[in-house]
Order: structure tokens, then sequence, then C-alpha cells
């Protein structure tokens, strides 16, 4: 099916009165994120996606959800809040039709790419602008991921940060805003933590469950740091192996007293399945039961916005199965 035809297809249930804020999950599906090339048998292909569609379209169905559809930005200008001009500039200079270009070993990207960014601008706009207090849950379906890219350029298979561009938007628009950004996807989020480095520390606390030692090398904790109000980093590094007991343990005893310090309006979520025991990246031992825990606790302490964008998670069931545990748990509240 075309990304045409898809979009026709998707019913709108964007009326608010039919869907009142905060009673549901919004989702928003990158549709043009199906033609980005990865590469031949990249573990980061539009597969992952498709295998999410009948999640967010049984929730649809059954109201309990709705489609955000918002407008695609014309270029990827927003990018340049975060990203270094001359980074922006070589993606919207790619050729259409050309073949993919490589910026590492791991991550390509090409005009296909770019209209992919495009969208998830729009989205990004759309988020930036929504005022709390009021509760609005919205999980983006989005590739490539962002986690990795860093203010210079994208890696590890992310061209661009989401996650940091509405961090950046939403305390350029609200500077008092207190925002936290957690993100327990299996490999430390590295570009995310380098450009809210350069946020105010007390308006963001960056947590991240990851496993350590391991790709990309960052993360070992030894940048902790805490201010008066709870802001700041919190880098848990762990094991391989790690299983749902003991990632009950980390959440319970350091992520949520800091959450609760903290308080934040906002909650942005680089949502990574691939510390699933089945993924086959990750070497990790967690199941559907550590995501569907995230989901709740999300839920019980969302005050306002909460905003979660797909990163990793490589084995299909898998995945399919773990955002549908995190999702959820999101619900319950």
């Amino acid at each position: 099916m075309s990304t045409e035809t898809e979009r026709e297809a998707t019913p709108g249930g964007s009326d608010p009165s039919v869907f009142p804020e905060g009673s549901g999950v919004e989702f928003f599906f990158d549709y043009a994120a199906m033609a980005h090339d990865s590469g031949p048998g990249h573990p980061e292909s539009a597969a992952r996606l498709s295998a999410l569609r009948p999640l967010f379209d049984r929730r649809v169905e059954e109201g309990r959800g709705r489609w955000l559809d918002p407008s695609p930005d014309p270029d990827l200008s927003l990018y340049r809040e975060i990203h270094a001009g001359d980074y922006i500039d070589f993606l919207e200079t790619l050729p259409p039709g050309s073949p993919p270009v490589p910026i590492d070993g791991d991550t390509q990207v090409s005009r296909a790419t770019v209209t992919s960014l495009e969208e998830i601008a729009g989205a990004v706009r759309e988020l930036s602008v929504s005022r709390n207090p009021v509760r609005r849950k919205v999980f983006c379906a989005v590739r490539p991921p962002g986690h990795h890219a860093q203010a210079r350029g994208g890696m590890g298979f992310c061209a661009v940060n989401h996650v940091a561009l509405l961090c950046a938007l939403r305390l350029r628009s609200c500077p008092e805003e207190r925002i936290m950004i957690l993100d327990f996807d299996v490999h430390h989020g590295n570009g995310t933590a380098d450009i809210v480095s350069h946020l105010p520390p007390d308006r963001v606390l960056f947590v991240s469950t990851h496993r350590f030692p391991f790709y990309p090398g960052t993360g070992s904790g030894k940048g902790n740091m805490e201010q008066p109000g709870g802001g700041g980093i919190l880098d848990i590094p762990l094991p391989a192996r790690t299983d749902d007991r003991d990632y009950r343990k980390v959440l319970e005893e350091r992520i949520i007293p800091r959450w609760e310090r903290f308080s934040p309006g906002t909650v942005l979520v680089s949502a990574g399945f691939d510390a699933h025991a089945l993924d086959p990246l990750g070497d990790m031992n967690l199941t559907e039961d550590s995501f569907e825990l995230l989901g709740t606790e999300l839920g019980r302490r969302q005050q306002g916005l909460a905003v979660a964008f797909l990163e990793g998670g490589y084995n299909l069931s898998a995945l399919a199965r773990s955002v549908d545990a995190f999702l959820r748990g999101w619900e319950k509240e």
C-alpha cells in the first residue's frame, strides 16, 4: 500500500469531542519513514513500523486512541535549533533518486530519509506548543531513530534527534517548564545527553538506563549530577543479562525517587525496546513485564504532556509485544 493510500485509509479520530485530551493515547505514524533505507539486511528496517501498526489500529478502532496527523514541515529548518547548520545543509541538499549516503558504518541517509524527517518535524512542531497541565499521551512511531544523533550529526542508526529537539523547543517557548527525558533503550542516549547538556540543568532531568560497557561507550555514570531541585543527569549503567527483577529494583530505588523530586510537567521518552531478552543486539533479559511497568509508572506520574518516540527494538515479534505492553501500562491511569 502506498504512503498516500495508507494516509487516506487512516481513520481520523481527531475530533476532541469524541476523544478528549488525556483519555487515551495519540499515535503519530511516520508514513514516509517506510521509504527510509538503512541498507540490505539492516536490523533497523521499515518492517519495525509495520509490526506496530496493528496495535495502533486496534486502539483507534476501539476508541482508546486517535491519530495525530500534523502537516509535514517543508524542510529541516526546525532541526537547526539543535544541530550544526552545515549538517542540516548536507541533509537538505541530498538529491532525489540518488543512492543512500553513509554517515557512519551503521547509518545512511537519502532524500527519502529527509522526507521522513520533515514529517517528524511537523509532529514535533505541533507538540512543542501543547500546553500543560492538560494530560496528553502521544506515541510517535518514527524512523530513523534519534537518540544517538549529536549536535554535529547523526550516528548509530540515527540521523537527527527528535527528543532533544522537542525538549529544546518547549524550553524556548516556556523557560520555566521542567522536562524529564527518560531513555530506556539498551544503548546509552549519547546524542541526547550531548545536546541537553547545553540546556538549563535545573529545568531538565535526563535519565538513561542502558547496558554498559556497550555501544556507544558512554553513560558510565561518572558524569551524574543533581541540581537542588532534582534536575541534571542520572545515567544508570546495567550489566549484560539484567532481568525484570533487577530492573524493577532500579526503577523503584533510583529512578522514581529522582522523578518525584524533580516533578516534571513534561516527560519525553526515548522508547527503545532492545533490552528485551529476544532482541538480537542487546544481550539483556527483560520481558514485556518491564515495559508494562515503565508505562504504568509514566501514566501514574504524568502531570501534563508525555511523548514517547520509538528508538530501538529489532526482533519484530518482541518489539510488537513490548510496545503493546508499554501502551497497556500507560493506559491504566
